[in-house]
């Protein structure tokens, strides 16, 4: 019999594809609140795949856990550099 779809694990294994891509291509995860989480390096997030529990860290200290049952959307980063 095949696995069952699960939705959760499908979130999580994408986030690990992106987290452990080389080279890390940063991106945002957006929820289905509309809220978003920016992951510019893969040091930015820490997933627990026992538990499913995803948290992104921000550069101020703080951090957010993200439900991966509300993630709606997981987008490429654009680059807020410009060359000049």
């Amino acid at each position: 019999m095949p696995p069952e779809f699960n939705q959760n694990t499908m979130v999580i294994a994408e986030l690990i594809k992106r987290q452990n891509a080389v080279p890390f291509v940063p991106f945002m995860i957006v929820t289905s609140s509309g809220k978003t989480y920016e992951v510019p390096s893969p040091d930015h997030l820490s997933i627990t795949r026992l538990l499913r529990e995803i948290t992104v860290e921000r550069d101020d200290g703080t951090s957010a856990l993200v439900n991966p049952l509300h993630v709606a959307a997981i987008e490429r980063l654009q680059s807020t550099s410009q060359s000049g």
